[in-house]
């Protein structure tokens, strides 16, 4: 097994890109090679001082970005390159920017509780930029938890100070590597920035998988014979 560490944000379009085209070079690989990979999302908040009700989105992205104007441009942008991801952006549905910090701890605590931080993380990007959902209130987030299996008592598992305490040693791990932007891809002693195409990612996968010695054990990131 193969980690790759993947930080990003709830409220990063090109988290959301990124993910699935990582996703789709990993399913490559795996089926090329037979090396199996997991994939480890990491928090990280682009907003950290957001209110925790969130703000208005037109409000907060005309004063972030000059003009709502200029903020539509910047969404446009992201419209083509998630269509070839097989990503639908309804950006009239978003409403609100949301503090994210409740939605790290889901996934979080999806990752604990079944390894699957990554199908959770996708499936709050699909919430928030495709169904204009507001992934910042714990009533949705408790929805979204109880769909993907995690059981009728997230809202009470959410509070869980063991999940805040992961979120807040991701954001630490994030200060100490210098992070301001997100995604970012660890493979190996690799650092990767940016939602890399799916090609260039099969590449930088299968490389990984030849510098693994044959016999190799691989846990938390580190192998060993």
């Amino acid at each position: 097994m193969i980690n790759l560490d993947v930080f990003s944000d709830l409220i990063c379009p090109w988290c959301y890109i990124g993910g699935r085209r990582l996703q789709k070079a990993v399913d490559i690989v795996e089926e090329r090679t037979g090396q199996e990979f997991r994939i480890r999302h990491h928090a990280f908040e682009l907003n950290p001082e957001m209110p925790t009700a969130g703000m208005d989105r037109r409000t907060y992205r005309s004063g972030k970005f000059g003009s709502w104007e200029r903020s539509r441009q910047l969404d446009a942008g992201t419209v083509p390159a998630g269509r070839d991801e097989g990503i639908v952006f309804d950006y009239e549905a978003v409403t609100r920017t949301p503090n994210t910090r409740a939605g790290h701890r889901l996934i979080a605590l999806a990752e604990r509780e079944a390894q699957s931080g990554a199908a959770m993380a996708d499936r709050l990007l699909v919430a928030y930029f495709s169904e204009g959902q507001d992934v910042g209130d714990v009533a949705v987030l408790a929805r979204i938890g109880k769909e993907m299996g995690l059981g009728d008592d997230v809202a009470t598992q959410l509070a869980d100070p063991a999940l805040e305490t992961a979120v807040a040693e991701d954001e630490q791990l994030a200060e100490y590597l210098g992070l301001r932007g997100v995604p970012l891809l660890i493979v190996g002693d690799k650092a990767i920035n940016g939602a890399v195409g799916t090609d260039a990612l099969v590449e930088i996968l299968q490389r990984q998988v030849t510098e693994v010695p044959e016999g190799a054990v691989c846990e938390d990131g580190v192998c060993s014979l």
